[in-house]
């Protein structure tokens, strides 16, 4: 992502991404990145490795209780990005650092957000609590698109690709929130979430993307999801053989006919706290 980092509202997902180099990482020191993380004072790193990963947590907390789980999460996340994507291989070692609050992002990274990744120096710092969810899904599948892809042609596929390997918001299906997006009419637009994706209200951008991402591939397979990427997801419509007249209602047809809509509680506690949190049990 040729861009400087940048912070996403807390009603969404929440990641934040730096710049992504080609010869970023490796499998043998962490990055400088990486290091200067691990040399913070501030916080006595715990760390563990997976295969393709070396997974740091903080004693005492939420992570360390569950570290048994970490190694899983990450490869996981790997195995899902690179299978969903038809890609090969990602075979950058990453750092991935566990912290337990938005004031330890601040700390280390000089942002209360809740993940934030590194593409030039193959680090992931995401936050894992009792109460919110780490998206190491959807920061994968930047890694891996990055890598073995050219540039992409535009935010809404870059983050619709990312947002549909996640999977989820909330607890539910992506495309349960978006279809209760859709019955609430705050859809937005194909032109406009392809043109000004950035400036939309991030919830409702990224589930619709994702969900667009979805419809894609249900339809045309993986190999479009590349297709995607590098045209934009204004594409979509010429991908699907469909009149771009046509796409929406399609869309939101396919949409209304594939998902039920999450409760009104559920989507209250999803608008108010974000992706990240268990609607079922929250408030």
């Amino acid at each position: 992502m040729n861009a400087p980092a940048r912070s996403l509202r807390a009603l969404a997902i929440t990641c934040v991404a730096a710049m992504w180099c080609a010869a970023c990482g490796g499998s043998g020191a962490p990055s400088a990145e990486a290091q200067r993380i691990l040399d913070d004072a501030r916080f006595p790193w715990e760390t563990i490795e997976s295969p393709h990963a070396r997974i740091h947590y903080l004693p005492g907390s939420y992570a360390a209780a569950h570290r048994d789980t970490l190694a899983a999460r990450v490869e996981g996340a790997r195995s899902a990005a690179l299978g969903l994507l038809d890609i090969d291989d990602y075979p950058t070692t990453l750092d991935v650092f566990y912290v337990e609050s938005r004031q330890n992002m601040n700390d280390l990274v000089g942002r209360p957000v809740t993940g934030f990744a590194y593409y030039r120096d193959a680090a992931i710092v995401l936050v894992l609590n009792d109460r919110w969810r780490a998206f190491e899904r959807h920061e994968m599948t930047h890694f891996v698109t990055y890598a073995a892809w050219p540039e992409p042609a535009g935010a809404a596929a870059t983050e619709g690709l990312a947002t549909y390997v996640d999977g989820a918001c909330g607890g539910y299906p992506n495309g349960m929130v978006a279809r209760t997006i859709l019955d609430r009419g705050e859809l937005i637009p194909l032109a406009v979430l392809a043109a000004d994706f950035r400036s939309q209200d991030d919830l409702t951008a990224y589930l619709e993307a994702g969900s667009i991402v979805e419809f894609v591939a249900q339809r045309q397979g993986t190999g479009a999801l590349r297709s995607l990427w590098d045209g934009g997801i204004q594409t979509a419509p010429n991908l699907l053989g469909i009149p771009v007249t046509d796409f929406e209602p399609q869309f939101e047809r396919w949409l209304s006919t594939t998902y039920d809509p999450i409760s009104e509680a559920a989507w209250d506690a999803i608008r108010s706290g974000g992706c990240g949190i268990d609607a079922g049990t929250s408030g």
